[in-house]
């Protein structure tokens, strides 16, 4: 009697589920956080952006699609070809560092040269550029570990999501400022891993705990060196 071939599984994977809804709901974010006043800036009254702020959003939103591609080809199981694109990757990741840094300090000289401030203190984009570099690199040099290398890479999208999640906060309330907004969004994706690891692992990953802790030390570090002298000093010698 002839055997019959046992058909393919058709066990949904969790982490492919989970990490390519995270992806999708990161693209998401930045498209509704900055679609007022970059997108769809011409339809809307958004004052004029200089060049250096056209770079930022499109080395931003490169990162942002990077991100997600990177994990639809994790889950379509082209693992050759995400390594491949992974080394530009990185180099991206720098360029989105150092395109940061240098947008919101030309954005608070201006601030400070016209006497109107746009967008929140600078601390905060900076210490999310900062997050994100810092989980970016640690999730690089993880890449041969791929269950710490997804979540640091996914945390590290989710501090530079910092920005657009506070625009979105302004758009939905009045009650907490952007900044906070921002952070408070940005703890959701935080917990969604954390739920997630409990559920399939019943313990929260090391990358996951290692990862969100730093996370959220630099959230409160933002909130409380913000209002301090030696931040403001440091801010002036920086800004001038």
């Amino acid at each position: 009697m002839a055997t019959l071939a046992a058909p393919p599984s058709t066990r949904i994977n969790p982490d492919r589920i989970f990490f390519g809804g995270a992806a999708i709901a990161l693209l998401l974010v930045t498209l509704i956080g900055f679609a007022p006043t970059y997108y769809f800036s011409y339809f809307t009254t958004a004052p004029a952006l200089g060049p250096l702020v056209h770079v930022h959003g499109v080395v931003f939103s490169a990162w942002i699609l990077l991100f997600a591609g990177q994990n639809w080809l994790i889950g379509s199981g082209k693992v050759r070809l995400h390594r491949r694109i992974g080394i530009a990757g990185a180099v991206l990741a720098v360029l989105v560092f150092v395109v940061g840094v240098m947008t919101t300090i030309t954005l608070a000289r201006a601030n400070l040269h016209t006497g109107i401030r746009h967008g929140p203190p600078p601390i905060f984009p900076l210490g999310a550029i900062t997050a994100f570099a810092v989980l970016c690199a640690a999730g690089i040099l993880s890449r041969r570990r791929p269950a710490h290398h997804k979540r640091l890479m996914l945390l590290a999208t989710v501090a530079l999501a910092t920005t657009p999640l506070a625009r979105i906060a302004r758009m939905t309330t009045d009650t907490v400022t952007p900044p906070f907004g921002g952070i408070i969004l940005s703890d959701l994706f935080l917990l969604a891993l954390v739920a997630f690891d409990l559920r399939q692992r019943g313990r929260i990953h090391p990358a996951t705990l290692a990862g969100g802790g730093f996370l959220v030390a630099s959230q409160v570090f933002r909130l409380t060196f913000g209002q301090t002298g030696l931040w403001r000093s440091f801010l002036h010698a920086v800004v001038g």
